[in-house]
């Protein structure tokens, strides 16, 4: 198998699950499969640094409603370069020992942050809760995008495709291609049916 890593999402247990998604990462090489993630309690796995975790599930396992999916896809190089910056997370993430449910860190900061150190243009959802929480203040401006964030307010711009405004971190996001606008509390839901694998969004550069 070439190297591959997948972005994927499950329902949060509970009422919460209606509006709020858990996201991972996970590295399929042809010598196995590894999931990491942040989780809510420390240290739970054998391979764990704080609230980070490797293989504390399933690669595919949900997290208490319902079964897991596929949001992003990526092979070839860029696989390469995120599965770099995964497997040193646990000496450069910066959070591993602080977890909170809101505004963060939690699960999604996680997720984010490695979508945030390769450039990404692939976005969480806004049911991705905890996933704009960068501290007190922050700022980074890198080729198409130009991030701001507090607790308080804060925007996203990914030029020309994609506006993000949020809102006590709750974000209210204007894709333009194809158009798009997705709110905070809006149902979440699977949004790629069975063949997630093959119809996830695949970022290549």
């Amino acid at each position: 198998m070439p190297l591959t890593v997948q972005l994927r999402a499950a329902k949060l247990p509970g009422i919460i699950g209606h509006i709020a998604v858990h996201y991972w990462f996970v590295i399929l090489k042809t010598s196995g499969a590894d999931r990491w993630e942040v989780w809510q309690h420390p240290e739970k796995s054998e391979c764990s640094w704080g609230h980070l975790h490797k293989n504390l599930m399933a690669i595919n396992a949900g997290v208490g409603q319902g079964d897991s999916w596929v949001e992003a896809e990526w092979h070839d190089e860029r696989a390469h370069i995120l599965t770099t910056v995964i497997e040193n997370s646990p000496a450069n993430y910066p959070d591993q020992n602080r977890y909170r449910y809101w505004p963060g860190p939690n699960s999604n900061t996680y997720a984010q942050w490695i979508l945030n150190q390769v450039n990404s243009s692939v976005g969480l959802s806004p049911q991705g809760l905890g996933k704009d929480y960068h501290g007190l203040c922050y700022f980074k401006k890198t080729g198409p995008i130009t991030y701001f964030s507090t607790p308080l307010l804060g925007f996203k711009i990914i030029w020309p495709k994609r506006f993000e405004l949020h809102l006590l971190t709750f974000p209210i996001i204007l894709e333009l291609k194809p158009f798009k606008i997705s709110l905070p509390f809006t149902p979440a839901n699977q949004p790629l049916g069975p063949n997630a694998t093959q119809h996830s969004h695949h970022e290549r550069r």
